[in-house]
Formats: structure tokens, C-alpha cells, sequence
């Protein structure tokens, strides 16, 4: 599909139901999908080539292969400082 660069897997749909909402693939699909558009990338990995990024505290693993972003799973973080003043 043109245009479209971040891909996610049934694993990450399934831990984002179980995790953070119990919703449709479909709907699950789409708010990862705006989700990782929206976070930050926090580390990468040294081997393997993942990204890690997080959004409002969920923190997902991505990996990227070319073009495309592959998110491969859904956690939950603690993020108790995000600016310091």
C-alpha cells in the first residue's frame, strides 16, 4: 500500500487489547498506528535494530525493516517526570 510505513503485528493488537483496551483489531490497528506516529522514540536497541518509543505511557517496540516501521509488541511504562521545569 502506498503510503502506508508502520505495520503492526496480531501480537501487539493482542497485548494492546489485553493491556490497554478491549476494542475491535480493526480499532486496536488504528490507534496504534496514531499512537506511534505520535511518540517519541526514547532508545535503540543495539542488536536487532528496535526502536523503543512512548506515547502518553505506553511504550511500544518497534523494528525497522527499509521503509517500514514493524511494531512488534505493547507495554505499559511508569513515567512519573516527563518535563522538568
Amino acid at each position: 500500500m502506498f503510503g502506508h510505513y508502520i505495520y503492526v503485528t496480531d501480537h501487539a493488537i493482542n497485548r494492546y487489547q489485553q493491556r490497554i483496551k478491549r476494542t475491535s483489531d480493526e480499532n486496536a490497528e488504528k490507534a496504534i498506528i496514531e499512537n506511534v506516529k505520535r511518540s517519541r522514540l526514547i532508545a535503540l536497541t543495539k542488536y536487532g535494530g528496535r526502536e523503543i518509543r512512548e506515547y502518553r505511557g505506553i511504550i511500544y517496540v518497534c523494528e525497522l525493516q527499509g521503509n517500514c516501521l514493524n511494531v512488534i509488541t505493547v507495554l505499559l511504562g511508569n513515567v512519573d517526570l516527563r518535563f522538568v521545569v
